[in-house]
């Protein structure tokens, strides 16, 4: 069923959210920007291209508001987001909006690949105390990377393009009724063909992988805390960090839920407007947790976000917020990453 009640909710949810996670995102690049101390310069790096790519992806959700239609073969995407009043000609109506709906999976992609970066980062940093890292030599690989990344999924969008009638009549197989009708969609009618196929697998497997190489980190700097003696402020580091490892993961575990959706459909058939509707949801919420999680988690942001909402009450109210009178003792860092910069 092509109209469903469900499809309002979806609508809600992405505008709502997605501007939520947008903001949110902003907020944390300039505390990033602002307030990052000089022993956390090279791990920050990393931070901000996920904040950025968060951003990035907040804002998607706004322009696209995905419902999602997957065959096993084929992916169709049903827009209900602002990008549909962007032309009146309907061929560039649908690319337009599908050039938003893939930066999306290209943002959520990237953040996967990063998130395995700053794993491995960590690792290091905990069991090679004594060695040093370049920041600039992190800034070329973070940096680096993610310009080949957009680079080469651009180039996968574009190779996905096709024709107008070629949509409709695969379309029209699964929903008659959106022929002749004002939804604007789009689709990529052969997951499997080169262009498309590591981006289909990329969108798969990033998620499973990322939280591997989280349990695998977990273990290996577990394993070396366990040979040596610390003060217990040091020990109280070190488990923040893990801890902070531990709660990224969050997010990948939300993109496996799209992931199941979208392998299960797909390949039993099983398909419902429900669902479809209900598959981009996780992917929405992301842009909200990991702002959220780093300004809680990450002990200078914390401080930062909580005297920055200090001053906005107070400017508004005349008095200080509670949560920083509140505060006692004095806050401390929760994460602690030292590194030359």
């Amino acid at each position: 069923m092509l109209d469903h009640w469900s499809n309002v909710p979806r609508i809600i949810w992405a505008s709502t959210l997605g501007s939520l996670g947008f903001l949110l995102n902003l907020l944390l690049g300039y505390i990033i920007f602002k307030y990052t101390p000089d022993s956390m310069k090279t791990y920050s790096t990393m931070i901000m291209v996920m904040t950025i790519s968060d951003a990035v992806n907040g804002f998607c959700s706004i322009m696209t508001s995905v419902r999602l239609i997957s065959t096993g073969s084929q992916l169709f995407v049903i827009f209900g987001g602002i990008c549909e009043s962007a032309f009146e000609e309907k061929l560039t109506k649908s690319r337009f909006c599908m050039y938003w709906y893939a930066l999306q999976i290209q943002c959520a992609m990237l953040n996967s690949i990063i998130m395995i970066f700053s794993y491995v980062f960590r690792v290091y940093v905990i069991t090679m105390p004594f060695d040093t890292i370049n920041q600039k030599k992190i800034q070329l690989v973070t940096y680096g990377y993610s310009l080949c990344h957009f680079s080469y999924f651009t180039w996968g969008y574009f190779m996905s393009w096709s024709s107008l009638e070629s949509m409709d009549a695969e379309i029209s197989k699964i929903y008659p009724e959106i022929i002749g009708s004002n939804y604007t969609y789009s689709g990529v009618l052969d997951v499997n063909a080169p262009s498309q196929i590591v981006m289909n697998m990329m969108s798969m497997l990033a998620s499973v992988f990322v939280v591997t190489v989280a349990l695998i980190c977990k273990c290996r700097i577990e394993r070396y805390l366990k040979k040596f003696t610390f003060t217990e402020n040091k020990k109280r580091q070190h488990r923040s960090l893990v801890n902070v490892l531990l709660y990224q993961t969050v997010s990948p575990f939300l993109s496996l839920v799209t992931i199941t959706l979208y392998v299960t459909i797909g390949q039993t058939g099983g398909s419902t407007a429900l669902l479809e509707n209900l598959m981009p949801f996780s992917l929405v919420l992301l842009t909200v947790v990991s702002p959220t999680a780093s300004c809680i988690l990450i002990g200078p942001y914390r401080t930062a976000f909580l005297k920055l909402w200090n001053s906005s009450v107070s400017k508004i109210l005349g008095s200080d917020s509670r949560l920083l009178k509140n505060q006692d003792p004095p806050l401390r860092s929760t994460i602690s990453v030292t590194n030359p910069v």
